[in-house]
């Protein structure tokens, strides 16, 4: 029921952007952070001014978005927005996890609630009245600490209690068997039990500015024993972080995350049985969560579309992550429209992060000790010393339209590769390497050749028959460039005819990012979009299709940068959008 009750809260992205205003009862109550604990470990701070959400309008993927749901939300969930929230929603609503009062196991039901702020205390309780005769489940009134709390009893489950959580492995039919060899134990994916979501209590408190939900009482109570005048979130050092973004009172959605109180709180969830999915503590890698004070998000929109933004706080400066920063000078070597970009610095040092991480967790170090001794058992090459060693320079990894190459026949598509390196020996070396090892392990089928003076570049390609599957160059004595094939390479030589760096879609998705950066993460939607359809055209075609073809295509791209300093890692991401037709 909670989710249910939430979902309608939040379907405030539903509203018709020429909804009239209601007038407000009372006054506007302090910041919802108020009234929250100082050491919570997580909430989710909801921006429910309507006006907010109607500025979205102006895009064509929330356009589609609010005209479907006004027409089902209403039908599925058996309540209406503007008819039974709006007269009282105020101006925020916060997801938060209590932080725990006893060093004892808990479940998610007794840690999550939801805190809305109210604006007209009348028009919420006549839908109170009119959710209770609606309600088929038990309902319980009482008094805490002078506050009216309504229990609405859990409904019977269809299931036993006791029904283990399923979980359904990994197909591994379609891959090679020297993979499988490699991962002795492909995990199982988590299915969420049956009755895990349904059937569920609810709870709420009745306060004079706000209104407070949870699946049991217990969460509100802890948010009620909270002492008057005790420190609460808008006053954490931490938090205060987060008031200070310049996008903070616009933005429409604020994380906070405490990730110490939040991994503690984390491991003692793991053996609820009520969790829709179980968690795996031997995944987390402790020491690197202790390393941060605080993590916060912000999602706001600005002209282009949605804007994300995510920074991880350090306890203390460090300069173990920090990497050269990208300078973007292979963007003029690179096609547009590129189906999708990856740039940055550094592979080998991103790598050796990685493994870092990885190693971390027994499962997966004996993957990564496996995985390494796969690739030295086929190419005779060590992966960090050979292949990834002599990758210390940026780096640019795109997939591209083209006729031509390995790949090119049935997808229209090649993959292009650009590195730089301060050890051109080593990386002549290993790519010298890795030609012969193919040629053994095809039994003679591939044979290598050099293309001497395409453009003024000599190009070595490894060919199987006529078909050239592999060629690199150097565009100058640091930069290799890798493509699909002799054709696809040369279609890059000795600059694409159309440059990303001066194409519109990428400037528009990254122009408001921040520079200088680790490098982008970039997909152009349009050229993305086409080249799927153009995979299965019929199916594509087909009517069915027409609507979702309409909302997906109303994006026109994805973009992310990281950018990391001695305090602090930050990420961030935008989301183009179409503007909405007239």
């Amino acid at each position: 029921m909670l989710a249910l009750f939430t979902s309608s809260l939040l379907a405030i992205n539903t509203v018709s952007p020429n909804s009239p205003s209601l007038p407000q009862k009372l006054l506007s109550p302090a910041p919802i952070t108020q009234f929250l604990p100082a050491d919570i470990p997580l909430a989710v701070v909801v921006n429910t001014k309507t006006v907010k959400w109607q500025s979205l309008s102006k895009f064509e993927l929330f356009s589609q978005i609010y005209s479907t749901a006004e027409n089902i939300l209403p039908a599925q969930m058996g309540l209406n927005y503007q008819t039974d929230i709006q007269p009282w929603l105020g101006e925020q609503a916060a997801f938060a996890f209590i932080p725990q009062t006893e060093a004892k196991l808990v479940s998610l039901n007794d840690s999550f609630l939801l805190l809305v702020a109210v604006k007209d205390k009348q028009q919420l309780q006549a839908f109170i009245e009119r959710f209770k005769e609606k309600s088929s489940q038990q309902i319980t009134e009482r008094q805490y600490k002078g506050v009216q709390i309504l229990e609405w009893k859990p409904s019977t489950p269809d299931l036993p209690k006791d029904t283990p959580p399923s979980t359904l492995p990994l197909k591994t039919s379609k891959l090679p068997k020297s993979f499988i060899a490699a991962i002795p134990a492909l995990p199982r994916l988590p299915v969420p039990k049956p009755d895990s979501i349904k059937n569920q209590g609810m709870a709420i408190a009745l306060l004079p500015k706000y209104i407070v939900i949870a699946s049991t009482a217990k969460p509100i109570e802890q948010l009620l024993d909270k002492p008057p005048g005790g420190a609460n979130l808008a006053q954490n050092p931490n938090f205060k972080q987060i008031t200070q973004h310049p996008q903070y009172s616009q933005a429409l959605f604020t994380l906070y995350q405490d990730p110490n109180k939040f991994l503690s709180l984390f491991k003692s969830l793991a053996p609820d049985p009520s969790l829709p999915f179980p968690i795996s503590l031997s995944a987390i890698n402790t020491a690197q969560v202790e390393q941060y004070s605080s993590i916060s998000s912000l999602v706001w929109e600005q002209p282009e579309g949605l804007r994300l933004q995510l920074n991880a706080y350090r306890k203390q400066p460090s300069l173990t992550n920090v990497l050269a920063s990208n300078t973007t000078q292979l963007l003029p070597r690179l096609p547009a429209p590129a189906y999708g970009v990856t740039t940055g610095s550094n592979i080998y040092a991103q790598w050796q992060m990685l493994v870092t991480v990885l190693s971390s967790n027994p499962q997966f170090k004996d993957v990564l000790a496996q995985f390494n001794q796969s690739i030295t058992s086929i190419t005779k090459l060590d992966l960090n010393k050979d292949i990834l060693g002599w990758m210390d320079g940026e780096y640019a990894l795109f997939f591209y339209p083209t006729k031509q190459g390995l790949i090119s026949s049935e997808l229209n598509m090649g993959l292009g590769f650009f590195v730089q390196t301060t050890n051109r020996p080593k990386a002549e070396s290993t790519l010298n390497k890795l030609g012969e090892s193919i040629k053994t392990i095809s039994s003679g089928a591939l044979s290598t050749n050099t293309h001497d003076n395409i453009d003024g570049f000599n190009i070595n390609t490894w060919e199987i028959g006529e078909q050239s599957i592999f060629a690199h160059t150097w565009i100058d004595d640091k930069t290799l460039l890798i493509s699909t094939g002799l054709g696809a390479i040369t279609e890059l030589l000795p600059q694409p005819q159309q440059q990303l760096a001066k194409d519109y879609n990428f400037a528009t998705a990254t122009s408001s990012l921040p520079f200088p950066n680790q490098g982008y993460f970039y997909i152009n939607m349009g050229s993305s979009l086409s080249w799927i359809y153009s995979l299965a055209p019929t199916t594509f075609n087909n009517p069915n299709f027409q609507t979702f073809k309409q909302v997906i295509g109303s994006v026109r791209s994805y973009s992310t940068t990281t950018t990391i300093t001695s305090k602090k890692e930050q990420y961030d991401g935008l989301l183009v959008l179409a503007p909405a037709k007239k």
